[in-house]
């Protein structure tokens, strides 16, 4: 039997335009070489928040080959987007698919781990969006914080870890505990957090959004 949540998306995929062909054609080269890539419902939130808020300037933590770069551009055409990845080839990826869609002025790649990034960074941005390394979620709450403009909003993909932060079985305990426990740490931080106020949306894999008020 098909779940609600399941029937919500199947009917909303007949009722919403369809996303550009060159768009549907990275996410099929995307789940054909297995890169992790934002499932669709995902897609249209953040578009949803890029085109709601407009952000000048954008972050993006682990940006794959492009695939939500791409939703966030739809939806904010006009937005500066830095997007960093820790893999050279899904780099190199990302500038091919951005000279292809023509948004590869708008987007400065760099191919590092945002620990590094937020060593050496000096801008702010309106709105950051994170999907990356679960285990380094926690460790880069701070970093966000700072890099974030009064006001501006964070953006987390994941935050329910496939539904493993709800409990694992014995057989993913030894792959997934460690990972588990990161995200875990990072939610209840977020939840915390005096500089943050903080919404968990039971959309695609767990969405955090999060305002910087202070």
């Amino acid at each position: 039997m098909i779940d609600f949540y399941s029937q919500a998306l199947i009917y909303l995929e007949s009722v919403q335009p369809s996303a550009p062909a060159w768009l549907e054609q990275i996410k099929e080269d995307g789940l054909a070489q297995k890169v992790p890539i934002i499932r669709d419902d995902m897609g249209v939130f953040i578009r949803m928040i890029c085109a709601l808020r407009q952000p000048e300037t954008i972050l993006e933590i682990g940006c794959g080959i492009s695939y939500a770069t791409h939703w966030m551009l739809l939806g904010s055409p006009r937005s500066r987007v830095v997007a960093i990845d820790s893999n050279q080839q899904r780099v190199e990826q990302c500038k091919t698919y951005l000279e292809e869609s023509g948004y590869i002025d708008r987007v400065e790649l760099r191919n590092c781990w945002a620990e590094d990034f937020f060593k050496d960074n000096h801008q702010y941005f309106d709105l950051i969006f994170q999907d990356s390394t679960k285990k380094g979620y926690a460790g880069m709450i701070d970093q966000c914080y700072q890099c974030l403009k009064p006001g501006g909003i964070l953006v987390v993909d994941n935050v329910f870890f496939n539904g493993k932060v709800f409990g694992l079985t014995p057989d993913q305990e030894k792959k997934y505990s460690n990972g588990v426990v990161s995200v875990r740490a990072f939610n209840e931080k977020m939840a915390k957090h005096p500089g943050f106020e903080c919404s968990f949306l039971p959309l695609s894999d767990g969405i955090l959004v999060a305002q910087r008020i202070r």
